[in-house]
């Protein structure tokens, strides 16, 4: 493994690194040996004209399809990818929704294991077709446990902008996650294109103008329609997964997709991708492309392009995307550029973050019907505070809290047996003891750690 990998300087972060599972137990399905037989369609216009230096670099392990998180982690080493957003594979489509191809649990298992190099991208899809508000609960459930970022693949569902979904879109905002989107054509039936056209985008953007979106595959084919929508709506982010390999298979192409995209939204809202499904040439040929890439001069000409910078690489490499979760992209956490303790302010605060996540204490409230047992848990990413109270078999989920000299402050909803009642919580937590007064229009409440 060569070290000019890691050592390109760059701060790594894919939002689309798939887990794909265990496929034996459902190759039996139609659907799904279509799906796979269009996979093998892609590679032809996706490769076509990749000169022989770049397969010179690739090797035999990479082109070989695999479900271990370990062959992720290999190659991200490699090519120095520093954090991977974990997406398993739901496609239910393709097993007639009788089944999905990984679990949510699933890839948790995995982002445990390697907590410093994975964020779990929790598969809310299909949200339509299983329930909006099981969509809306189980989307809760992973915030609690620390997701800030989400997929929601509209190709096996409905609509993007079907008005059924504004309930789930509603609460997206409300958490401050990123949802992505998958936009433009399936690419893989039997998932329908109708279903991700990225004009319906803007439907979405207009009435959540602060929910965080990322729109996957720029687009394509419909790449200005896409930059249209974006330049319109601030909160709407392209993401170039898929298409990188053509910044080596196709430079004038790929030139003109990325070129058109810095036109209408600059650097600033571009994030790079993979796109990849088990194999390690897909993160490989993702991260070649952009690091290696320029935008032809005779582009640059043509179409009034400004030639792409180290500083706009490193802001689509990584630093966009760690801006919109949180993420310090000054610290490295591959090569011999991340922390040598693993090390040291790097690897306490993602043992931390990862302590936080599991964090939930015992609490006693005290309330108008007398003492009730409940749970307060926390997340805490710096001195940002979200996570859930839970009393009397509810759970409210409340983010946009702080922590700061160990004093706490959230607000959020209860729900009660009269209905929602909004609540303001300030106190401290000292050594894992919450002491704090929740503030409502019933009075005051006591909470203590039991």
């Amino acid at each position: 493994m060569s070290d000019k990998y890691n050592d390109d300087g760059f701060f790594k972060i894919d939002p689309e690194c798939h887990l794909i599972g265990d496929m034996e137990p459902i190759n039996h399905f139609p659907g799904v040996q279509m799906w796979w037989r269009a996979i093998d369609g892609i590679m032809r216009p996706i490769m076509q004209g990749t000169p022989e230096k770049y397969y010179s670099m690739l090797e035999p392990w990479e082109f070989q399809k695999s479900n271990d998180p370990e062959n992720i982690i290999r190659a991200m080493d490699k090519y120095g990818v520093d954090v991977a957003c974990l997406l398993p594979e739901s496609m239910m489509d393709t097993t007639g929704y009788s089944s999905r191809w990984c679990t949510n649990g699933d890839t948790w298992k995995a982002v445990e294991k390697h907590p410093d190099r994975f964020i779990i991208e929790p598969n809310l899809s299909p949200i339509k077709h299983r329930g909006v508000e099981n969509a809306i609960w189980e989307m809760e459930y992973w915030v609690e446990r620390g997701a800030k970022i989400f997929k929601y693949y509209s190709p096996e569902d409905t609509y993007i902008n079907d008005p059924e979904l504004w309930p789930f879109y509603k609460r997206a905002e409300e958490l401050g996650v990123v949802l992505d989107f998958h936009t433009g054509f399936s690419w893989v039936p039997p998932g329908k294109s109708k279903y991700c056209l990225p004009i319906q985008i803007d439907d979405v953007a207009r009435d959540f103008p602060n929910l965080k979106i990322v729109a996957f595959h720029m687009g394509y084919p419909y790449c200005d329609d896409l930059n249209m929508v974006a330049m319109g709506h601030p909160n709407v982010y392209l993401c170039l997964s898929l298409l990188v390999p053509w910044a080596i298979s196709a430079p004038y192409k790929f030139g003109k997709i990325l070129g058109e995209a810095m036109r209408f939204v600059g650097p600033d809202r571009i994030i790079w991708g993979t796109d990849s499904a088990g194999y390690g040439a897909q993160i490989g040929t993702a991260v070649m492309g952009l690091r290696d890439f320029q935008i032809p001069e005779e582009l640059q000409w043509k179409y009034g392009y400004l030639p792409l910078t180290d500083e706009d690489k490193r802001k689509i490499f990584g630093g966009n995307l760690a801006g919109l979760l949180g993420i310090d992209s000054t610290v490295r956490r591959i090569g011999k550029n991340a922390s040598s303790e693993k090390t040291s302010s790097s690897s306490t605060k993602i043992e931390k973050e990862k302590t936080n996540m599991e964090s939930a204490y015992e609490v006693l409230v005290s309330t108008p019907m007398g003492d009730l047992s409940g749970k307060v848990s926390l997340n805490i990413d710096g001195t940002a505070l979200s996570g859930s109270l839970s009393l009397m078999n509810n759970d409210n989920i409340f983010s946009g809290g702080t922590i700061e000299d160990e004093r706490i402050a959230f607000s959020g909803e209860l729900k009660t047996p009269m209905g929602k009642m909004p609540y303001t919580v300030t106190g401290t937590f000292i050594d894992g003891k919450i002491e704090a007064v929740a503030k409502t229009k019933m009075g005051n409440l006591s909470i203590k750690s039991k």
